[in-house]
């Protein structure tokens, strides 16, 4: 994308199994098999960014890794991980929840089977969860 491209328009509501965006490199759309738990964009370093938390695994020892990052063209930027070290037990760790924009930027809340909620900010050059905290 392009500094002086416009934003993309990003079409979705909570329910919708597609999450769709029209950007300056045309029409982006992503399906999945269980609807998302959030989808927002967000402009960083002249970039466009959209983050999908995808609908979390219930099954036990399930891969948590259920946020994924991608440019504006639809590439994907990288797939999150939760932080393993915020627990006693890093298998308690179940995924990511929900994303609310704060400061025009992600704040992401995981959860835990056993500890409580987490929260935490995306670091784009690591391409991992930074600034942990408990949520709540």
């Amino acid at each position: 994308m392009t500094p002086s491209g416009p934003d993309p328009t990003l079409t979705w509501s909570g329910g919708d199994t597609a999450v769709r965006w029209r950007g300056p490199a045309g029409s982006v759309e992503k399906s999945y098999e269980q609807a998302p738990r959030a989808v927002m964009a967000w402009r960083v370093h002249d970039e466009t960014l959209v983050l999908v938390v995808e609908a979390l695994r219930g099954e036990p020892s399930t891969p948590s890794d259920n946020a994924v990052v991608y440019r504006a063209d639809g590439s994907e930027l990288f797939r999150l991980r939760p932080p393993r070290d915020l627990t006693y037990d890093p298998n308690d760790m179940h995924g990511f929840h929900d994303a609310f924009p704060q400061d025009g930027r992600p704040l992401l809340i995981m959860v835990t089977r056993n500890a409580g909620d987490f929260r935490g900010r995306i670091d784009l050059k690591a391409g991992r969860i930074v600034d942990t905290a408990h949520w709540r």
